[in-house]
């Protein structure tokens, strides 16, 4: 008898033993990787540095949170392309990456279509475009929250730029997403993809005449030394969003997702500010860099020439530029 009991206790021992490791890996502490294109002092990152104080002190335990600015992680689609693939991931995207898996996300950054952020806020929060969202998790995609990353501007090395015309000719850097693509054709310039990084080289040496963006991404990349006429277009409110894996959102516990959605709409909140109060500060200081401002563009026949950009996006849902505007009140 005592041998049987002894023999017994000694075998739940060693199963509590064996379980041990296992119970410690389950409790380890989850690491997400954020990576996107910009610089460390980028409202970008420091966005990410935010939402990873707060993730270190979710109440469901802490979450890790390791930041990779200037493109380590690669460019904007590699890096989601990452994401859809598994990798525990968070990045910030523009609608015109994401509408590769979901068409509808591109008009977000339709230009001329929003005439200020809290528009393009409304639209971002409406059901219409919180219906697209069950379209991404065929992908793995869990999107967390819109921001404003700037409002978009063309700027040129060396010719000043006031209506479609004077674009004729004109190499202009986009990114490689169609809507900006469709955005240069209507302007009567060169569409030339490009991945971001690649930019300043390419404006040294010639390779592209032109490239369109917010002034403070312009100061972060230092394109001003290659550029000398900025013109106040206003042509696209960059509503940018910031997205995760859904597989590494899922494998967070309750308390984890809650802390992690609400960071990062502060997170967004913040940006947003950020990238409103700087944009007149951003522009004074690119013409301290010796840049020429262009401030009598002619916006209302660039307007006309963007309406022509719907037509290029067959796998839109029907009527979507008329239902954005209706969300609006329009």
């Amino acid at each position: 008898m005592t041998i049987r009991i002894i023999t017994a206790s000694a075998g739940l021992a060693l199963t509590l033993l064996a379980t041990v490791p296992a119970a410690q890996a389950q409790q380890k502490t989850p690491v997400l990787r954020f990576g996107h294109m910009n610089s460390p002092t980028h409202i970008v990152n420091l966005g990410g540095q935010r939402l990873k104080a707060a993730m270190e002190k979710a109440a469901g335990g802490p979450v890790e949170i390791d930041l990779f600015p200037s493109a380590q992680l690669g460019e904007n689609s590699a890096v989601l392309e990452q994401l859809t693939l598994g990798a525990n991931i968070i990045t910030q995207v523009g609608p015109g990456t994401i509408a590769q898996y979901v068409p509808n996300y591109s008009v977000m950054v339709h230009p001329f279509l929003f005439k200020n952020w809290d528009e393009v806020k409304k639209v971002a929060n409406s059901p219409l475009v919180k219906g697209w969202e069950k379209g991404l998790i065929n992908y793995n995609i869990k999107p967390l929250c819109f921001f404003n990353f700037g409002t978009r501007d063309l700027y040129t090395r060396n010719k000043p730029v006031r209506t479609p015309a004077d674009t004729a000719g004109l190499k202009i850097r986009v990114q490689p997403v169609a809507i900006y693509t469709e955005l240069v054709k209507s302007m009567g310039g060169q569409p030339t993809p490009m991945p971001w990084p690649e930019v300043y080289s390419a404006l040294s040496q010639g390779v592209i005449d032109a490239a369109e963006a917010p002034p403070n991404a312009i100061i972060d990349q230092k394109h001003y030394e290659a550029a000398k006429f900025y013109m106040k277009t206003n042509h696209i409110l960059d509503a940018a969003m910031v997205v995760m894996s859904l597989k590494a959102f899922n494998a967070l516990n309750a308390d984890q997702q809650k802390t992690l959605e609400s960071a990062a709409n502060e997170a967004c909140d913040w940006m947003t500010a950020e990238s409103n109060k700087v944009y007149d500060s951003a522009v004074a200081e690119l013409q301290k860099h010796g840049m020429t401002i262009v401030s009598d563009v002619d916006r209302a026949a660039f307007e006309k020439a963007a309406e022509s950009i719907q037509k290029a996006f067959p796998d839109w849902s029907p009527n979507l530029v008329a239902d954005v505007r209706k969300q609006l009140g329009r």
